[in-house]
């Protein structure tokens, strides 16, 4: 097979989308010698280094120096240039990140993380909120393949958009096996001591938006703080869209001592973070997959999550649940992993056993499965 990639997801800071791209081109790098992977960037100042590109052995690459937004008008609008121009040859199948085709001469295959844009618009900005919303619903009928990353978001696309349901997999996110390695005494003191950690604190891993309902997060944060607990909470990730909010109510109920802010964070830093926490919070009102979930499981991190989907999906019974509005039952499910020692334990063994399930091998063979599948099945729609 010839394989075409836009691989500028993750050509610069790597979050989300960009991410599971990355890892899942890396890891079919490592599992696949046959296939011939045509990877393509475009940027007008920003370069990759050799090192930081997916090393096939059977590969070539192309970096043009157009413009990031001329080139997603050309291909999200206009539908032109087919990536296999950029090549000078016929490819057999393009894989999309985004829900959005990119033009090719072969089989077309698009990611669909979530569906939040579509219903929640007003959360979203950037190309999310200018293209995606308009462009899925031809983008997902006329792709021959659609890979999603949970049961969840395989079932909205089926009930909004009527499609077939052989058309969609279901391919779960890894974990890098790292995160399960306990760091050294004298590596969590270097990270410890170098971001200003308490011994105990609670953590947040992702960007600063509206839908990852952090105001609610700060809202319980007063009542632990009321109840006599003495705990900070640790907030890693962009300072997206809900940051003045967030800081607004912070300063409202005088909690500015108890929040910090990491921004992004390098990844063997954030693994000791992991490690270091007493727990990871995620309160999200809705997720495709939720990444953190399963690297705090990895990391021997206890979780307490919202029951929002798809996260009862991805963590099962290794965590403590709340609903998102419920400021009190997420106050009192923190307050039981900080007190209450069994039930920790308890968490910690369960997210032992579900993170199995979770891994970018796997995750790249099941994609590299659904491809071979997607051109037996004939030619480009």
């Amino acid at each position: 097979m010839r394989i075409g990639f836009d691989i500028r997801p993750f050509l610069r800071q790597a979050t989300g989308v960009g991410i599971y791209y990355k890892n899942l081109l890396f890891s079919l790098a490592r599992i696949d010698t046959n296939n011939q992977y045509y990877l393509f960037s475009s940027s007008y100042k920003d370069r990759f280094h050799q090192e930081e590109l997916p090393p096939f052995s059977q590969c070539e690459f192309r970096d043009a120096r157009y413009p990031v937004k001329l080139m997603n008008f050309l291909w999200h609008k206009v539908g032109w240039p087919p990536l296999d121009s950029f090549f000078k040859t016929e490819l057999d199948l393009t894989h999309s990140p985004i829900p959005l085709l990119l033009p090719t001469k072969g089989n077309k295959i698009v990611t669909v993380y979530d569906l939040f844009f579509m219903d929640f618009p007003d959360f979203v900005q950037g190309e999310a909120r200018k293209n995606f919303a308009q462009r899925i619903e031809s983008s997902l009928h006329r792709a021959d393949g659609i890979l999603v990353i949970s049961q969840f978001v395989k079932d909205q696309i089926i009930s909004r958009y009527f499609l077939n349901e052989d058309k969609i997999k279901v391919v779960y996110l890894g974990v890098d096996p790292d995160y399960s390695k306990k760091p050294s005494v004298a590596q969590t003191e270097i990270v410890k001591k170098k971001y200003g950690l308490p011994s105990n604190f609670i953590l947040f891993v992702g960007a600063i938006e509206p839908r990852k309902n952090l105001v609610k997060l700060i809202e319980a944060m007063g009542v632990i703080r009321d109840k006599s607990y003495d705990v900070p909470l640790v907030i890693v990730g962009k300072k997206g869209m809900d940051y003045l909010n967030l800081k607004n109510k912070i300063e409202d109920i005088n909690l500015q001592s108890k929040v910090l802010f990491l921004n992004y964070l390098p990844e063997g830093d954030l693994k000791a973070l992991y490690h270091l926490a007493s727990c990871l919070v995620f309160p999200s009102f809705c997720e495709g997959f939720g990444l953190p979930l399963v690297e705090a499981m990895a990391s021997e991190c206890p979780l307490v999550i919202s029951r929002a989907p798809a996260l009862p999906e991805i963590a099962l019974d290794a965590a403590l649940y709340f609903h998102p509005e419920n400021v009190e039952e997420m106050a009192g499910q923190i307050i039981t992993v900080l007190d209450d020692e069994d039930k920790r334990k308890n968490l910690i063994e369960k997210g032992n056993q579900r993170v199995r399930d979770f891994s970018w091998t796997q995750t790249a063979e099941n994609t590299l499965n659904f491809y071979r599948s997607v051109l037996e099945k004939g030619s480009p729609q």
